[in-house]
């Protein structure tokens, strides 16, 4: 067969010389199709070559309706730049590693409903050309599953908030009012009581804020700002834990990018948080960069990054770091809110963020905010 007269020949005979070492033995074919997960095939060129039985029940597509199509006929169109974006990244640097990570993956199906899914990525080498495997999950009924978490949550917090309220400011009087005959013991009882109630308000908000800004109730205050300024006094409020563990932090952004046009606040409290939590699991005398990039196209944006020298994150967090209530194992970790919020905050802008972690050699952190009209 020649495989360099591609033109000459069906598609179906080019697929069948790329995926004949990939599937040559019986067993592997077997395997392939008793597969209980979606497993889909597609070429360098973001065609599918191969599907086996659990994808097509996911999708609804037989397998020769899809052999030699675009991947993209399975991705929502808002999708698509995304994901092309993501291949060819990936055709570049293969490995296996999860899909998307800090996105809210979805498919769709042949009826053009849209599902929820979680997607990890293989590869294969043949002697033809390299083959990239989707291993696809639908997460439906786990959506569903965290909704109905999610409301009680909110509706036990919501609850909880003006009770807890009603009792800090009565230790704060309390503490203002009778300090002077109390001893230092019971002074330090209700300091105690009312430093937690404190923290415990911080998180009721946190949680609050996070549900608002999934039911998109939580408004924007749009203005025009430079990034720098905001980057500069982000670093300048946490300087005093940095400086606890001897860390260095850099502030890489220059004075001459363009401004941006965002919610400032907003977008100050995802700096807090992803500058927070860099110096959090940054090992003492460790590098924490803060930099910042124009990327051009038909709506310019500034990419932000935040880099440290920390132990990185393990593959298979990666992929649900953005969750609510999801944490690492690593003993300063927080409530797993932080990374929810700075996505939400992000993807409220139509903008995304993302991580690139290899464990043991830190991990970056980027968001997109888009240029301000000049």
């Amino acid at each position: 067969m020649n495989i360099g007269n591609k033109q000459a020949q069906p598609y179906e005979e080019i697929v069948g010389s790329c995926t004949d070492a990939f599937l040559q033995e019986s067993t592997t074919r077997i395997l392939f199709e008793a597969a209980p997960i979606g497993i889909v095939v597609s070429d360098t060129k973001g065609n599918v070559v191969l599907i086996n039985d659990s994808a097509q029940r996911l999708f609804g597509y037989d397998s020769i309706e899809l052999v030699g199509q675009p991947l993209t006929i399975l991705i929502p169109d808002e999708m698509r730049a995304i994901h092309s974006r993501h291949c060819a990244d990936y055709i570049l640097n293969p490995r296996v590693r999860p899909m998307g990570i800090g996105l809210a993956l979805s498919a769709r199906h042949k009826d053009g409903h849209v599902f929820p899914v979680e997607v990890s990525l293989g590869f294969a080498e043949t002697q033809h050309s390299l083959l990239v495997m989707a291993f696809i999950i639908d997460t439906s009924r786990q959506r569903e599953v965290e909704q109905l978490r999610d409301v009680m949550i909110h509706t036990m917090v919501h609850d909880l908030r003006n009770p807890l309220g009603a009792i800090y400011t009565a230790l704060e009087f309390l503490m203002a009012d009778i300090q002077a005959i109390l001893d230092d013991s019971q002074k330090a009882i209700i300091e105690i009581a009312s430093n937690n109630a404190r923290k415990m308000l911080a998180l009721i908000k946190n949680i609050l804020d996070v549900s608002e800004l999934e039911s998109k109730q939580l408004p924007l205050q749009l203005s025009t700002f430079q990034l720098n300024d905001l980057v500069a006094e982000t670093i300048t409020s946490l300087e005093s834990l940095a400086v606890k563990k001897a860390l260095h932090v850099q502030n890489e952004v220059g004075g001459s990018l363009p401004a941006v046009h965002a919610d400032a606040e907003l977008v100050g409290r995802v700096l807090q948080n992803l500058i927070g939590n860099a110096i959090k699991f940054t090992p003492e005398e460790g590098l924490i960069r803060v930099t910042a990039a124009r990327e051009e196209g038909n709506n310019p944006k500034i990419r932000v990054s935040v880099s440290n020298t920390g132990p990185g994150i393990p593959v298979e967090l990666q992929n649900r770091l953005f969750r609510k209530f999801i944490t690492g194992r690593h003993k300063e970790r927080g409530h797993g809110l932080g990374l929810a919020f700075c996505k939400l905050a992000i993807e409220a802008h139509s903008e995304h963020i993302e991580v690139h972690s290899t464990p043991g050699e830190g991990a970056t952190f980027s968001f997109t905010l888009p240029v301000a009209a000049s």
